[in-house]
């Protein structure tokens, strides 16, 4: 529920947290100055350095997934109804932030939503569900946020869009939160060699100049992981680092979690790792997918009888009981005759789409929308041819490698090389992995026994 617009000064400190962790600059308070005299609505005479660095972060955080500045127009109306574009530590029930999102409601954590790059990336990924290129503003804004006052957002609209319009060109693009080991954007890669070692190679590849996975060393995390039936990257409990599942030789499923910050640079060591299931040695595809879009990774599982089922994962409402919450439940049949199933957001809108590569190698895409097919995922459309000769690849694995919200393909040919597919749906028109050449990103990858994002 919005909290009303308020035109004085600021809150007190108590009551906001900074946008920009450097402050506001020269720059944000002359741009002030100017919108103060430009802006059309309620707004005008009204903005301060600091409401400007908030929207600078709102706009640089839109750059970093590739949206256009229509997205920054949507997302900066939204703010100035639900907070006067400022980053709240309070509002009606247990909303905070910016957007005025609620822990309660699936948006995360409040550390998390006082984070203003997070807390847009949530908006913007639930944003891409509805028609927001062609419908009105405030109506976007209202499918977003379900308000009990949506005439509100149509009556800002004017100032927001002319803040984003001005502020644009000031906003660079920012790291967006991720899901990795490290918990930056830049999926890393975990690999279980001969000797059961579990190794990390880290990757960012804005730090390391677009060579992912060389920037340094690989090191061992962990050892003894060679006897298990299954090893699943997952991030679970939601903090976006990504934890690990594993189903033992009795059919357990147990949690190794991770947080590299709180473990001290030692993910999977933090704490013990515990059962969270059992019975899951009968599944012939384990595949970790976030498949409702609420930053919980789920588990699909295919069962002998080709069935895909839906084991749904909440770690808060599920009171730290993952996969437990409700009964597992069908989401598809005939998944039994693929060669790989692959979880992957292709289309960059936080729901996890499925690759699967059948016997002729042809990599047919099965998207979802969790919200859009009303609660049917992979079913809102027919899947779709997105590439053929995948089936000589000794592993495919789904990666977002350069950090853009779009999952890329990392695979390794015959010949041991990792060659990378990158996928920017919006930029490639719909066509993942074909708007440029693969590349060699490694070599000498053949030898592991599995290789993990």
């Amino acid at each position: 529920m919005p909290v009303a617009l308020m035109t004085s000064a600021p809150a007190q400190a108590a009551d906001t947290v900074p946008c920009d962790r450097n402050g506001t600059t020269s720059a944000d308070a002359s741009m002030a100055t100017r919108l103060n005299r430009e802006l059309p609505g309620d707004l005008r005479g009204s903005m301060t350095a600091y409401r400007v660095s908030c929207a600078r972060v709102i706009i640089a955080t839109v750059k970093s997934r590739g949206l256009p500045v229509r997205a920054a127009q949507i997302a900066i109306t939204t703010t100035i109804v639900e907070s006067g574009i400022r980053n709240l530590t309070y509002g009606a029930d247990d909303s905070v932030g910016l957007f005025q999102q609620r822990p309660s409601q699936g948006w995360g954590t409040v550390d998390q939503i006082l984070n203003p790059v997070y807390a847009t990336n949530k908006f913007l990924s639930k944003m891409l569900r509805f028609d927001w290129r062609n419908d009105p503003i405030g109506k976007v804004c209202q499918q977003v946020q379900v308000s009990a006052y949506p005439n509100r957002y149509t009556e800002e609209t004017p100032d927001g869009v002319a803040i984003a319009n001005a502020v644009w060109s000031m906003s660079e693009p920012v790291e967006l939160p991720g899901n990795s080991v490290t918990g930056d954007p830049y999926a890393d890669l975990l690999t279980v060699d001969p000797a059961g070692k579990l190794m990390l190679y880290s990757n960012n590849f804005v730090r390391d100049n677009g060579q992912p996975y060389t920037g340094s060393e690989p090191r061992e995390v962990g050892h003894g992981w060679g006897g298990f039936a299954r090893t699943i990257p997952a991030d679970v409990t939601g903090d976006g680092f990504t934890d690990v599942l594993v189903v033992d030789s009795a059919g357990k499923l147990m949690l190794y979690s991770n947080n590299i910050v709180r473990d001290n640079g030692q993910p999977y060591t933090g704490s013990e790792p515990r059962e969270v299931g059992h019975g899951w040695g009968g599944f012939s595809n384990v595949v970790p997918a976030d498949v409702t879009g609420d930053g919980f990774t789920d588990l699909l599982a295919v069962n002998s009888a080709g069935k895909l089922m839906l084991y749904s994962n909440n770690f808060v409402r599920d009171n730290g009981r993952p996969f437990t919450g409700s009964e597992p439940r069908e989401v598809g049949h005939g998944w039994g005759g693929f060669a790989k199933i692959i979880p992957a957001d292709v289309t960059g809108d936080g729901f996890t789409d499925l690759l699967a590569l059948d016997s002729a190698g042809k990599l047919m895409l099965y998207s979802n929308n969790f919200v859009r097919d009303n609660g049917r995922p992979y079913t809102g459309s027919e899947p779709r041819e997105v590439g053929h000769g995948w089936g000589g690849f000794s592993k495919v694995v789904p990666a977002d490698v350069t950090g853009d919200g779009f999952t890329d393909l990392l695979a390794v040919n015959s010949a041991g090389k990792l060659m990378l597919y990158s996928n920017n749906f919006v930029r490639d028109d719909g066509q993942p992995y074909t708007g440029s050449e693969p590349r060699e990103v490694g070599h000498g990858w053949g030898g592991f026994a599995q290789i993990m994002a």
